[in-house]
Protein backbone atom coordinates (compact mmCIF):
# COMPACT_ATOMS: atom_id res chain seq x y z
CA UNK A 1 0.00 0.00 0.00
CA UNK A 2 1.09 3.49 -1.10
CA UNK A 3 0.49 6.32 1.59
CA UNK A 4 0.30 10.12 0.56
CA UNK A 5 0.86 12.89 2.43
CA UNK A 6 -0.46 16.48 1.98
CA UNK A 7 -0.17 18.98 4.59
CA UNK A 8 -1.30 21.85 2.66
CA UNK A 9 -4.18 20.17 0.77
CA UNK A 10 -6.48 22.37 -1.29
CA UNK A 11 -10.20 22.77 -2.79
CA UNK A 12 -9.10 23.51 -5.88
CA UNK A 13 -11.19 25.79 -8.26
CA UNK A 14 -10.57 24.58 -12.43
CA UNK A 15 -12.44 27.02 -14.51
CA UNK A 16 -11.83 27.76 -18.48
CA UNK A 17 -10.98 31.24 -19.32
CA UNK A 18 -10.10 33.82 -21.90
CA UNK A 19 -7.95 37.06 -20.84
CA UNK A 20 -7.67 37.99 -17.48
CA UNK A 21 -7.84 41.81 -17.60
CA UNK A 22 -5.94 43.13 -13.72
CA UNK A 23 -8.78 44.94 -11.88
CA UNK A 24 -11.49 44.36 -14.51
CA UNK A 25 -14.15 42.18 -14.36
CA UNK A 26 -13.59 38.53 -16.16
CA UNK A 27 -15.64 36.43 -17.06
CA UNK A 28 -15.01 32.40 -17.35
CA UNK A 29 -16.98 29.39 -17.91
CA UNK A 30 -18.55 26.49 -16.14
CA UNK A 31 -15.82 25.57 -12.89
CA UNK A 32 -14.95 22.25 -11.34
CA UNK A 33 -14.02 21.22 -8.33
CA UNK A 34 -11.25 19.16 -7.26
CA UNK A 35 -9.42 18.01 -4.15
CA UNK A 36 -6.27 19.56 -4.51
CA UNK A 37 -2.58 19.27 -3.00
CA UNK A 38 0.26 17.21 -4.52
CA UNK A 39 0.25 14.33 -2.26
CA UNK A 40 -3.79 14.52 -3.52
CA UNK A 41 -2.56 14.20 -6.96
CA UNK A 42 -0.20 11.70 -6.94
CA UNK A 43 -2.93 9.81 -5.02
CA UNK A 44 -5.12 10.14 -7.80
CA UNK A 45 -3.15 9.21 -10.40
CA UNK A 46 -2.19 6.04 -8.33
CA UNK A 47 -5.97 4.51 -7.84
CA UNK A 48 -5.90 5.54 -11.84
CA UNK A 49 -3.10 3.42 -12.66
CA UNK A 50 -4.67 0.06 -10.32
CA UNK A 51 -2.34 0.89 -7.36
CA UNK A 52 -3.81 0.44 -3.91
CA UNK A 53 -3.42 3.84 -1.98
CA UNK A 54 -4.58 6.17 0.97
CA UNK A 55 -4.81 9.85 1.02
CA UNK A 56 -3.62 11.54 4.19
CA UNK A 57 -3.63 15.15 5.08
CA UNK A 58 -4.61 17.74 7.08
CA UNK A 59 -7.53 19.45 6.74
CA UNK A 60 -10.47 21.98 8.32
CA UNK A 61 -13.63 23.22 7.38
CA UNK A 62 -16.33 23.25 5.09
CA UNK A 63 -13.63 23.13 2.39
CA UNK A 64 -11.64 20.05 3.82
CA UNK A 65 -15.07 18.10 4.27
CA UNK A 66 -15.34 18.58 0.92
CA UNK A 67 -12.37 17.98 -0.50
CA UNK A 68 -12.65 15.00 1.10
CA UNK A 69 -15.60 13.97 -0.16
CA UNK A 70 -14.52 14.73 -3.75
CA UNK A 71 -11.55 12.25 -3.23
CA UNK A 72 -13.72 9.53 -2.17
CA UNK A 73 -15.70 10.59 -5.31
CA UNK A 74 -12.10 9.66 -7.48
CA UNK A 75 -11.65 6.58 -5.93
CA UNK A 76 -9.24 7.28 -3.29
CA UNK A 77 -9.52 6.50 -0.04
CA UNK A 78 -9.19 9.82 2.68
CA UNK A 79 -7.47 10.09 5.89
CA UNK A 80 -7.86 13.35 6.73
CA UNK A 81 -6.97 14.86 9.88
CA UNK A 82 -9.24 18.01 10.99
CA UNK A 83 -8.46 20.78 12.59
CA UNK A 84 -10.60 22.37 14.93
CA UNK A 85 -10.61 25.85 13.65
CA UNK A 86 -9.92 27.81 10.07
CA UNK A 87 -10.76 26.41 6.34
CA UNK A 88 -8.66 24.64 3.81
CA UNK A 89 -7.34 26.73 0.92
CA UNK A 90 -9.12 27.23 -1.94
CA UNK A 91 -7.01 27.22 -5.14
CA UNK A 92 -8.11 29.38 -8.22
CA UNK A 93 -6.85 27.90 -11.62
CA UNK A 94 -7.71 29.34 -14.68
CA UNK A 95 -7.51 27.64 -17.87
CA UNK A 96 -6.21 29.58 -21.11
CA UNK A 97 -6.88 28.44 -25.18
CA UNK A 98 -3.15 28.77 -25.13
CA UNK A 99 -2.50 25.92 -22.77
CA UNK A 100 -1.37 28.39 -20.03
CA UNK A 101 -2.79 28.21 -16.16
CA UNK A 102 -3.58 31.40 -14.23
CA UNK A 103 -3.54 30.24 -10.58
CA UNK A 104 -4.45 31.78 -7.83
CA UNK A 105 -3.41 29.57 -5.05
CA UNK A 106 -4.99 30.35 -1.26
CA UNK A 107 -3.17 29.83 1.94
CA UNK A 108 -4.33 27.29 4.14
CA UNK A 109 -5.14 27.77 8.55
CA UNK A 110 -2.27 27.50 10.82
CA UNK A 111 -1.00 23.70 11.48
CA UNK A 112 0.67 23.30 15.13
CA UNK A 113 3.16 20.09 15.36
CA UNK A 114 0.43 18.91 17.72
CA UNK A 115 -1.42 17.95 14.42
CA UNK A 116 2.10 16.40 12.77
CA UNK A 117 3.01 14.28 15.83
CA UNK A 118 -0.78 12.97 15.10
CA UNK A 119 0.10 12.46 11.14
CA UNK A 120 3.51 10.76 12.70
CA UNK A 121 1.91 8.18 14.74
CA UNK A 122 -0.45 6.86 11.57
CA UNK A 123 3.22 6.55 9.56
CA UNK A 124 4.14 4.45 12.37
CA UNK A 125 1.96 1.74 11.24
CA UNK A 126 3.19 1.28 8.00
CA UNK A 127 5.74 -1.26 7.32
CA UNK A 128 8.14 -3.11 5.21
CA UNK A 129 6.70 -3.10 1.42
CA UNK A 130 4.79 0.17 1.81
CA UNK A 131 5.30 3.11 0.33
CA UNK A 132 5.33 6.84 1.56
CA UNK A 133 4.82 10.01 -0.76
CA UNK A 134 5.31 13.05 1.44
CA UNK A 135 4.46 15.91 -1.45
CA UNK A 136 4.02 19.54 -1.79
CA UNK A 137 4.40 23.12 0.13
CA UNK A 138 4.72 23.24 4.02
CA UNK A 139 2.41 25.42 5.45
CA UNK A 140 3.87 28.74 7.09
CA UNK A 141 3.38 27.87 10.45
CA UNK A 142 5.41 24.32 10.61
CA UNK A 143 9.53 24.15 10.48
CA UNK A 144 11.22 23.96 7.39
CA UNK A 145 12.53 20.43 8.41
CA UNK A 146 8.66 18.96 8.82
CA UNK A 147 9.38 16.33 6.42
CA UNK A 148 12.74 15.33 8.12
CA UNK A 149 10.29 14.67 10.79
CA UNK A 150 8.05 12.83 9.38
CA UNK A 151 10.28 10.94 7.80
CA UNK A 152 11.62 8.90 11.21
CA UNK A 153 8.33 7.72 11.79
CA UNK A 154 8.86 5.56 9.50
CA UNK A 155 10.24 2.23 9.70
CA UNK A 156 13.00 0.43 7.92
CA UNK A 157 11.62 -1.05 4.77
CA UNK A 158 9.20 1.36 3.24
CA UNK A 159 10.20 3.22 0.59
CA UNK A 160 10.03 7.23 1.02
CA UNK A 161 9.47 9.38 -1.82
CA UNK A 162 10.18 13.55 -1.24
CA UNK A 163 8.48 15.89 -3.69
CA UNK A 164 8.69 19.24 -2.19
CA UNK A 165 11.17 22.61 -2.22
CA UNK A 166 13.77 24.76 -0.61
CA UNK A 167 14.72 24.25 2.67
CA UNK A 168 12.06 21.45 3.21
CA UNK A 169 14.05 19.53 0.41
CA UNK A 170 17.46 19.84 1.88
CA UNK A 171 16.33 18.77 5.57
CA UNK A 172 14.65 15.75 4.12
CA UNK A 173 17.78 14.56 2.41
CA UNK A 174 19.53 13.19 6.00
CA UNK A 175 16.84 10.31 6.01
CA UNK A 176 17.84 9.15 2.51
CA UNK A 177 14.68 9.15 0.70
CA UNK A 178 14.57 6.85 -1.83
CA UNK A 179 12.98 9.25 -4.47
CA UNK A 180 12.88 13.00 -5.09
CA UNK A 181 11.20 14.72 -7.69
CA UNK A 182 12.12 18.65 -8.69
CA UNK A 183 11.66 20.36 -11.62
CA UNK A 184 14.20 22.43 -13.25
CA UNK A 185 13.42 25.35 -11.75
CA UNK A 186 13.61 23.63 -7.80
CA UNK A 187 16.65 22.25 -8.98
CA UNK A 188 17.98 25.36 -9.51
CA UNK A 189 16.25 26.67 -6.15
CA UNK A 190 18.20 24.27 -4.29
CA UNK A 191 21.68 24.67 -6.29
CA UNK A 192 21.96 28.25 -5.65
CA UNK A 193 22.07 28.93 -9.80
CA UNK A 194 19.44 28.53 -12.76
CA UNK A 195 19.57 25.10 -14.58
CA UNK A 196 18.81 24.47 -17.89
CA UNK A 197 20.72 21.20 -20.33
CA UNK A 198 20.07 17.97 -19.58
CA UNK A 199 24.00 17.82 -18.35
CA UNK A 200 23.14 20.91 -15.82
CA UNK A 201 20.49 18.88 -14.65
CA UNK A 202 22.40 15.94 -14.24
CA UNK A 203 25.19 17.62 -12.32
CA UNK A 204 23.04 19.03 -9.72
CA UNK A 205 20.48 16.09 -9.01
CA UNK A 206 24.60 13.77 -8.76
CA UNK A 207 25.20 16.02 -6.33
CA UNK A 208 21.60 15.67 -4.28
CA UNK A 209 22.08 12.30 -4.34
CA UNK A 210 25.68 12.71 -2.66
CA UNK A 211 23.47 14.25 0.03
CA UNK A 212 21.44 11.49 0.79
CA UNK A 213 18.78 10.44 -2.29
CA UNK A 214 18.71 7.05 -3.68
CA UNK A 215 17.00 8.73 -6.71
CA UNK A 216 16.86 12.02 -7.99
CA UNK A 217 13.73 12.31 -10.87
CA UNK A 218 14.43 15.65 -12.58
CA UNK A 219 11.25 16.29 -14.63
CA UNK A 220 11.50 18.75 -17.49
CA UNK A 221 8.56 19.74 -18.97
CA UNK A 222 7.89 18.93 -22.96
CA UNK A 223 11.70 17.58 -22.98
CA UNK A 224 11.13 14.55 -20.64
CA UNK A 225 12.31 13.54 -17.54
CA UNK A 226 16.32 13.02 -15.96
CA UNK A 227 17.40 10.02 -13.51
CA UNK A 228 20.31 9.90 -11.68
CA UNK A 229 20.52 7.42 -9.19
CA UNK A 230 23.11 6.77 -6.02
CA UNK A 231 25.16 4.22 -8.10
CA UNK A 232 26.02 7.37 -10.51
CA UNK A 233 23.69 5.71 -13.28
CA UNK A 234 22.34 8.54 -15.30
CA UNK A 235 18.90 7.85 -18.03
CA UNK A 236 17.06 9.99 -20.08
CA UNK A 237 13.00 9.81 -21.00
CA UNK A 238 12.22 12.00 -23.76
CA UNK A 239 8.27 13.48 -23.43
CA UNK A 240 5.86 11.76 -25.78
CA UNK A 241 4.72 14.17 -28.64
CA UNK A 242 1.00 16.20 -27.91
CA UNK A 243 -0.65 19.12 -27.26
CA UNK A 244 -0.26 20.30 -23.72
CA UNK A 245 -3.37 21.42 -21.97
CA UNK A 246 -2.24 22.39 -18.32
CA UNK A 247 1.18 21.06 -16.30
CA UNK A 248 -0.57 21.18 -12.98
CA UNK A 249 -0.58 17.77 -11.91
CA UNK A 250 1.57 16.54 -14.65
CA UNK A 251 4.78 16.19 -12.04
CA UNK A 252 2.78 14.39 -9.25
CA UNK A 253 1.75 12.11 -12.10
CA UNK A 254 5.15 11.44 -12.99
CA UNK A 255 6.10 10.16 -9.48
CA UNK A 256 2.68 8.30 -9.86
CA UNK A 257 3.92 6.93 -12.56
CA UNK A 258 7.45 5.86 -11.78
CA UNK A 259 6.02 3.82 -8.70
CA UNK A 260 3.62 2.06 -10.83
CA UNK A 261 6.57 1.60 -12.91
CA UNK A 262 8.57 -0.05 -10.49
CA UNK A 263 6.25 -2.96 -9.82
CA UNK A 264 6.63 -3.19 -13.81
CA UNK A 265 10.61 -3.27 -13.47
CA UNK A 266 13.92 -1.29 -12.56
CA UNK A 267 14.11 2.39 -12.30
CA UNK A 268 14.39 3.11 -16.58
CA UNK A 269 11.37 0.85 -17.01
CA UNK A 270 9.95 3.65 -13.81
CA UNK A 271 10.96 6.41 -15.33
CA UNK A 272 9.36 5.36 -18.48
CA UNK A 273 5.94 4.59 -17.28
CA UNK A 274 6.56 8.34 -14.91
CA UNK A 275 7.07 10.30 -18.29
CA UNK A 276 4.36 8.88 -20.03
CA UNK A 277 2.11 9.15 -16.59
CA UNK A 278 3.61 12.93 -16.60
CA UNK A 279 2.13 13.34 -20.39
CA UNK A 280 -0.69 12.27 -20.36
CA UNK A 281 -1.93 14.69 -17.33
CA UNK A 282 -0.09 17.27 -19.29
CA UNK A 283 -2.10 16.41 -22.60
CA UNK A 284 -5.95 15.92 -20.63
CA UNK A 285 -6.03 19.26 -18.45
CA UNK A 286 -6.98 16.78 -15.47
CA UNK A 287 -5.03 13.44 -13.22
CA UNK A 288 -4.98 11.14 -16.19
CA UNK A 289 -6.92 8.10 -16.39
CA UNK A 290 -4.84 4.91 -16.52
CA UNK A 291 -5.88 3.97 -19.89
CA UNK A 292 -4.44 7.45 -21.51
CA UNK A 293 -0.74 7.01 -19.56
CA UNK A 294 -0.91 3.34 -20.44
CA UNK A 295 -1.56 4.31 -24.54
CA UNK A 296 1.57 7.30 -24.45
CA UNK A 297 3.53 4.66 -23.20
CA UNK A 298 4.98 3.23 -26.40
CA UNK A 299 5.24 6.53 -27.53
CA UNK A 300 7.25 8.00 -24.95
CA UNK A 301 10.03 5.57 -25.73
CA UNK A 302 13.13 3.24 -23.44
CA UNK A 303 14.72 5.29 -21.05
CA UNK A 304 18.64 5.75 -22.33
CA UNK A 305 21.59 6.25 -20.25
CA UNK A 306 23.77 9.08 -20.68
Amino acid sequence: MIYTVTLNPALDLCVPAGAIVPGGVNRCGQGVFRAGGKGINVSRALTSLGVGNRALAIAAGFTGREAAARLEAAGCPADFLFLASGCTRVNYKAAHPDGSVTELNGEGPPVPLSAVSRLGGKLSALGPGDGLVLAGSVPASLPADVYARLLAFAKEGVRTVVDTTGEALLAALAARPFLIKPNLEELGGVSGAPVSGIGEAAACAQRLCAMGAQNVVVSMGERGALLVDARGRRFFCRAAKGRAVSAVGAGDSLVAGFLYGLGQGGVEEALRWGVAAGCATAFSGDICAGAQARALYCQVGPARPL
